[in-house]
């Protein structure tokens, strides 16, 4: 809960969805990153990051858990997904946000008003000292955007690239969202799932939710046979 009487300004999807943990974000050459959006959350360090991956390597869950880690800690919290709300940047109060976190920034290219409102908010944010943390698919230079001034403010920050976990680390990650969800997922089927199905995190995860529903329903274990019959049969 918020304790510092300021709303905590998130998207209604964020609050019905369970929420988005930096410790449930894997990956050994993460570490700086995720410490590094920590700081930037709690209004110390860095007062801009800018992290860009390819589709799928968990961009937007960094953002959303920004934002609820900025919350739980009394500090006041935005979130923009840009690529849903591209006119949304020219109509924010920004008077009583701790932390702004813009989603798909990489959107905005080509879009004259868009880069130029882009452009003055990161000016705004700059004045008043408040942190912002932007996602995106590239790195600014290669995003596309047109406008050469708001290129170097996109570099007042640091800029990180979000690495994709190894198949060790997918294999934790699959074990450990069964674990959250109350039950238990073998490490020989978390392996046998890994090998036989989209690799992305994205669809790992959805994966985990259908077979939760499924152990529910059927009152079964996750063991290999029952794995194969629930996604392949």
């Amino acid at each position: 809960m918020n304790t510092s009487g300021k709303m905590q300004q998130i998207p209604l999807d964020l609050a019905l969805n369970a929420p988005r943990s930096l410790d449930g974000f894997i990956g050994g050459e993460n570490l700086l990153l995720r410490a590094l959006i920590t700081q930037l959350a709690l209004g110390r360090g860095e007062a801009q990051l800018f992290i860009h991956g390819t589709q799928n390597s968990g961009k937007t869950h960094l953002a959303q858990a920004a934002c609820f880690y900025a919350g739980q800690r009394g500090r006041s919290a935005a979130y923009v997904d840009v690529k849903k709300n591209p006119t949304h940047l020219d109509r924010m109060n920004l008077s009583q946000i701790d932390l702004l976190v813009l989603d798909d920034v990489d959107a905005l290219a080509g879009d004259e008003q868009g880069e130029f409102q882009l452009f003055d908010l990161i000016n705004r944010l700059r004045e008043q000292e408040t942190p912002l943390l932007m996602t995106a698919s590239l790195p600014p230079a290669a995003c596309g955007f047109q406008l050469p001034d708001l290129l170097s403010r996109l570099g007042w920050g640091i800029t990180m690239l979000i690495h994709a976990p190894n198949e060790a680390e997918k294999i934790e990650l699959l074990r450990r969202k069964a674990q959250e969800r109350g039950f238990d997922l073998p490490f020989e089927s978390a392996v046998y799932l890994l090998q036989r199905s989209p690799r992305d995190l994205g669809s790992l995860l959805h994966i985990i939710q259908d077979l939760d529903h499924a152990s529910l329903s059927a009152q079964r274990k996750l063991t290999i046979p029952f794995v194969r019959s629930v996604l392949f049969s």
